[in-house]
């Protein structure tokens, strides 16, 4: 039989389907503006002070639409840094500012407060502002007295924050998230965050947790869920507080608790999450050397840092200061090592922090209480999200987990391939 060579006769053009990889639950934010019904609404001015996370800007990217932002802040410790700094400026422009550190920050607010409200007055506007930390309620009373009924409120996503605000005769209304069940569950995983942090900063060290004793100060949703993951790398955790009812539940756990912190003299690892100072100068006088001393809380308030700073040091390793206590007043050396000089353990550039999709339903819920200031009005004083507003963050999010839509594929025209024919 005989058979015909084969030649290149004619050029056909093919074609190839690609998608994007998307997680289950990446659109929840839209999903809660569109679900909201939250529309532009020119009676308002927004500020936003936030770490500057990419869970914050695809909060931001969900409401660009709807709100248009004066400013938005990053908080100096967590957002400090280039790579943030050229990101965000060159997705948002000058509306982003990243202050030096915290007093740089407050005296950046004030400047910027001071001009939105006068924008508002003049507009016939009122201001709606959210952060993280309680930084703005403080100085809007402290600076702003007289133009506070300009102000239609304050959304606030932290219980550091809700304490700040309960200290002040509140003249607007100041709404939060801070205890919700969503925040809870958020809580616990931060907790595993912050031991991962921590755990790799100590094996840099060439320091094993496993097998020692590590104290954590704080039996709160946090706390809790920084001695469950120490649990998990097999280190011995201890629970110190002063509520009879956390200190019974941490037992009931299975964990080693106290009032009086009766481990902390063999703690190789001391956690404070409180939300306030529980390491002051004479608990850190009763660690022995070589503790590792971190922060869990969300801001610089854990640990009495300036003690530790009135001591010679020197950096050893990724964000870790060793201060080193005595050795020149008779008594033997010893030296402490200070994570993150006292910041949050996972802020440390690089550190990872609780996965996106359960950050998000948080994010959902700040939607929630940002549109709720545009569409009623409360009076002054701290409002809680009900109930049914975490009901909705979270049917979206089982709605987005339990239908998975398959991504829209896109068909990429590829490079021209020859055709065979026979001749």
């Amino acid at each position: 039989m005989n058979t015909r060579p084969q030649n290149f006769s004619s050029i056909e053009a093919t074609a190839r389907v690609t998608t994007t990889y998307q997680r289950d639950t990446e659109t929840l934010l839209q999903r809660v503006v569109d679900h909201l019904g939250f529309n532009p609404d020119d009676r308002f001015r927004w500020i936003i002070v936030a770490h500057l996370f990419d869970d914050t800007r695809r909060m931001i990217d969900a409401l660009e639409r709807v709100i248009e932002l004066d400013a938005i802040f990053g908080v100096p410790y967590s957002s400090n840094r280039r790579d943030i700094r050229e990101a965000w400026s060159e997705r948002y422009g000058d509306v982003v500012q990243i202050p030096e550190d915290l007093p740089a920050m407050e005296a950046a607010l004030v400047g910027q407060l001071g001009r939105s409200l006068a924008a508002c007055k003049a507009e016939g506007q009122r201001l709606i502002v959210q952060e993280v930390g309680g930084f703005v309620v403080p100085l809007l009373h402290k600076y702003f007295r007289d133009d506070l009924h300009l102000v239609a409120g304050v959304v606030e996503i932290t219980k550091q924050g809700v304490w700040r605000a309960q200290e002040l005769d509140l003249r607007f209304p100041v709404l939060h998230c801070a205890d919700s069940e969503l925040k809870r569950l958020e809580a616990q995983r931060c907790g595993e965050t912050i031991v991962r942090c921590v755990d790799g900063i100590a094996r840099d060290l060439g320091i094993s947790l496993a097998g020692r004793v590590a104290t954590v100060v704080g039996a709160g949703w946090i706390g809790t869920g920084v001695a469950r993951a120490l649990r998990r790398i097999d280190a011995l955790p201890s629970v110190v507080d002063l509520d009879p009812l956390k200190l019974a539940e941490a037992r009931l756990d299975g964990f080693h608790a106290s009032r009086n912190g009766d481990k902390l003299e063999e703690s190789a690892l001391v956690i404070g999450a409180t939300g306030a100072r529980s390491l002051p100068a004479e608990i850190l006088e009763r660690l022995p050397h070589g503790a590792i001393v971190a922060s869990a809380s969300s801001r610089q308030h854990e640990i009495d840092v300036e003690f530790l700073k009135s001591h010679p040091s020197d950096r050893i390793g990724k964000a870790v200061e060793a201060l080193h206590l005595y050795g020149d007043d008779g008594r033997p050396p010893r030296s402490l090592l200070l994570v993150n000089d006292g910041f949050p353990a996972n802020f440390i550039p690089g550190s990872g922090s609780v996965p996106d999709e359960i950050v998000e339903t948080i994010l959902a819920e700040l939607i929630v209480l940002m549109h709720g200031l545009t569409q009623r009005s409360y009076a002054p004083g701290i409002h809680r999200i009900t109930r049914d507003e975490e009901r909705i963050c979270a049917e979206l999010w089982l709605d987005l987990r339990e239908h998975r839509a398959a991504p829209t594929p896109e068909i990429v025209e590829t490079r021209a391939t020859p055709r065979l024919e026979t001749l």
